[in-house]
C-alpha cells in the first residue's frame, strides 16, 4: 500500500523519484525502520536515568534499551518526537521524510492517503508534532548576522530592476497610444 500511494504523491508533487525510491530500498518494512532508529539512539548515546551509565544492550522483544549496569530500560521512543505515540515507526519515518524532501506543504488529509491509515487525528499528531520539531530546528539555525552583498551585485541588480521599469513603462505608453 505505501509504495502504490507514493508512487502516486511521485507524479503529483515535490520529492523526486529518485529520493523516494532510495527511501523505501533502504526502509522496506517496519523492521529496518526499527534497527535504524535503535543504531541512531546508540549513535547519540543513551544515558541510563537511574545510574548514568552508558553502555546498553537492545531488547527486540519489547524494543527497549536495558543499562548493562543497573538493569532500568528505556524505550525505544522515548526522548524523541515519536515519544507515546502508537503509530508504526514506519510511519513516522515516511512522514518525516516527506515533510522533508518538499518544498510545498503536504496536506494531511493526503499523508493519511498515503500511509493508508484509516483515522486522521493521529495523523495530524504526528504532522504537527514533527512540524514543531522542525520549527524549532530552524529557529536554532537561523541567521543572526548581518549579510554582505557584492557591490557589483547590487549595481548588476538596479540595472535590471531599472530596465524593467522602462519596458514597462515603454508598453503602457504603447498600449495607450493604440
Amino acid at each position: 500500500m505505501f509504495v502504490q500511494n507514493i508512487l502516486y504523491l511521485e507524479n503529483n508533487s515535490e520529492p523526486t523519484r529518485m529520493e523516494l525510491r532510495a527511501f523505501f530500498e533502504k526502509y522496506p518494512d517496519e523492521s529496518f525502520c526499527i534497527e535504524e532508529l535503535k543504531n541512531k539512539r546508540l549513535q547519540n548515546g543513551l544515558i541510563c536515568k537511574k545510574c548514568n551509565h552508558h553502555e546498553h544492550s537492545f531488547r527486540k522483544v519489547d524494543l527497549k534499551f536495558q543499562c548493562k549496569k543497573c538493569g532500568n530500560r528505556l524505550g525505544l521512543r522515548s526522548g524523541t518526537v515519536m515519544e507515546n505515540s502508537n503509530l508504526p515507526i514506519s510511519y513516522w519515518m515516511i512522514g518525516i521524510e516527506l515533510l522533508t524532501l518538499s518544498n510545498k506543504k503536504i496536506s494531511i488529509l493526503k499523508m493519511q492517503y498515503l500511509l493508508g491509515h484509516k483515522r486522521y487525528e493521529p495523523i495530524w499528531l504526528m504532522v504537527q508534532k514533527i512540524r514543531l520539531v522542525m520549527k524549532k530546528r530552524d529557529e536554532k539555525y537561523r541567521l543572526k548576522a548581518y549579510t554582505e552583498f557584492d557591490r557589483e551585485f547590487l549595481e548588476e541588480l538596479d540595472k535590471l530592476v531599472l530596465k524593467k521599469k522602462s519596458n514597462f513603462s515603454d508598453n503602457i505608453k504603447s498600449k495607450n497610444k493604440s
